[in-house]
């Protein structure tokens, strides 16, 4: 079956034919694609994040996650980590309380399609849960892609049971301290994401 995440999805719907194969390849053979653009590789730098929310904003907790990177073994990814927990700490984001709530992974079919969504962070807000990606990458995120990842996500979430409104899904660029949020789902992003999925559902045997 194939299976895709809610951002590469989202990035899909942005791009022309032969880059979306691109992306499908590096779906289905994540250890080819370069570290870089995948999410993993900065996982301690959101690790860090999300102990900083636990511990109610203790800064040592993002200190130690940045120490922690000076030990890995690609100066590239060192840089890349520290600069990712510098750019979250001059945001406002790093000012507000949050409860960071079990991590839990969806899923949802849309014909043979499995998207699968795990955002960066899963917190309350005082009563209210929000679902937090970030763009770790240090070019600015698309506008586009940004409100397509939060609409395909608030799809899954309402597949999965989970009543919440769109504007509790939200989309930090780290490289800019913009925050991206949608009021509404729009009903032109479901349809696109019914069409996609018919054409991944036959290309992906191909890749």
């Amino acid at each position: 079956m194939p299976s895709l995440t809610v951002r590469s999805m989202a990035e899909m719907l942005r791009l022309p034919a032969y880059e979306q194969l691109r992306i499908l390849a590096e779906q289905k053979h994540p250890k080819q694609a370069p570290q870089i653009f995948r999410t993993p590789y900065y996982q301690p730098a959101i690790a860090g994040v999300r102990s900083y929310y636990a511990s109610g904003n203790d800064r040592s907790k993002l200190s130690a996650a940045k120490s922690k990177a000076l030990s890995a073994s690609q100066p590239s990814r060192r840089d890349n980590l520290i600069r990712v927990i510098d750019k979250f700490e001059t945001t406002p984001a790093a000012l507000r309380s949050l409860s960071i709530m079990k991590h839990t992974k969806y899923t949802a079919a849309i014909g043979d399609l499995q998207l699968r969504l795990s955002p960066d962070i899963q917190a309350l807000d005082g009563e209210k849960p929000v679902f937090i990606y970030y763009n770790c990458r240090s070019i600015k995120l698309d506008e586009e892609a940004a409100k397509l990842t939060l609409e395909i996500a608030h799809w899954v979430l309402d597949e999965n049971g989970i009543n919440v409104k769109p504007i509790q899904i939200e989309y930090l660029d780290l490289a800019t301290g913009v925050l991206h949020q949608v009021k509404t789902r729009r009903p032109t992003t479901v349809k696109a994401l019914k069409n996609n999925a018919r054409i991944i559902s036959a290309l992906w045997p191909t890749i």
